[in-house]
């Protein structure tokens, strides 16, 4: 099921029944069924049987559910491919998109699935992994590759070993990237999901990162552990202040309009059209989780 919020997006192992049986009770906005990074090359196939079998058995319908497929360039990725479509997921997430054509050819083959299995054309959504110099040099590209493009995904560590850094703590190595990221997830009108904290036991390293992606314009972060989840909602939620700010916002400017004016002061601060468009994403992303 998708909804309108994507605040945390929980990476599952496609190999283990038991944690996708799992995940359909965790808290995340969605499901990353893995079938790449994460699973070794012997297991590709038991992983790939094993994702089909949970979306067959198991309700997930609580919460958007993608597959993550090998590289479409391969056979593997291919028969990952073949093998989900079919399975009323909202949608699949390719790795290591570095170029336009690579979302085109999985838009054509996806759409030449969805007619023959009778699925409304459209369906199947896709979210491309950025995860190199090339990936975000050419985001705006595959942002708007094609209307099934829903988000952009950071892989944070792919990226670093191809420009070579050593990122810090602070991840300011990946500044750069990730504000290229989201300019090209706006201007495409998709969404723009952070890297994953790879420190499972640092909850406050968590939640800087998380906090410091939102600040960037980011609507998610990525998850590689269920525990990680209650700290990037939080910090991916829209708060009680911003609320209040948005409302004041709003019935300061009508005001200002019944007098005739555009602008007008809030707190001591100008406000205008600009600030009225902000208050409504914030009233609306918070009508997203009700």
């Amino acid at each position: 099921m998708i909804g309108h919020s994507r605040r945390s997006v929980l990476y599952v192992p496609g190999d283990s029944e038991k944690m996708l049986r799992r995940a359909a009770s965790m808290p995340a906005d969605l499901l990353m069924l893995n079938l790449e990074d994460g699973v070794a090359a012997s297991q590709k196939n038991l992983a790939r049987d094993t994702v089909v079998q949970a979306l067959q058995q198991v309700d997930f319908s609580a919460h958007e559910v993608v597959v993550r497929i090998n590289s479409p360039d391969t056979d593997t990725g291919q028969h990952d491919l073949a093998a989900v479509v079919f399975h009323k997921i909202d949608g699949v997430c390719l790795p290591k998109i570095e170029k336009k054509e690579d979302i085109q050819a999985v838009d054509d083959t996806v759409r030449e699935m969805e007619a023959r299995a009778e699925i409304p054309e459209g369906t199947v959504l896709l979210h491309a992994m950025i995860e190199s110099a090339a990936g975000v040099l050419h985001a705006a590209e595959i942002a708007a590759a094609s209307p099934r493009m829903t988000s952009l995904i950071f892989g944070s560590a792919d990226y670093a070993s191809d420009i070579r850094c050593r990122p810090g703590p602070d991840r300011q190595e990946f500044l750069l990237a990730m504000q290229m990221m989201v300019v090209a997830a706006r201007a495409a009108g998709i969404d723009v999901i952070d890297a994953p904290c790879f420190d499972l036991r640092d909850q406050e390293a968590l939640n800087r990162e998380s906090l410091s992606a939102r600040r960037l314009g980011f609507d998610g972060k990525s998850a590689l552990h269920p525990d990680q989840l209650p700290v990037i909602n939080r910090a991916f939620d829209v708060t009680a202040q911003e609320i209040a700010w948005a409302e004041k916002v709003l019935a300061e400017l009508d005001e200002a309009e019944k007098r005739g004016k555009a602008l007008s002061t809030l707190d001591g601060s100008l406000i205008d059209n600009p600030h009225r468009t902000a208050a409504l994403k914030i009233l609306q992303r918070n009508d997203s989780k009700l």
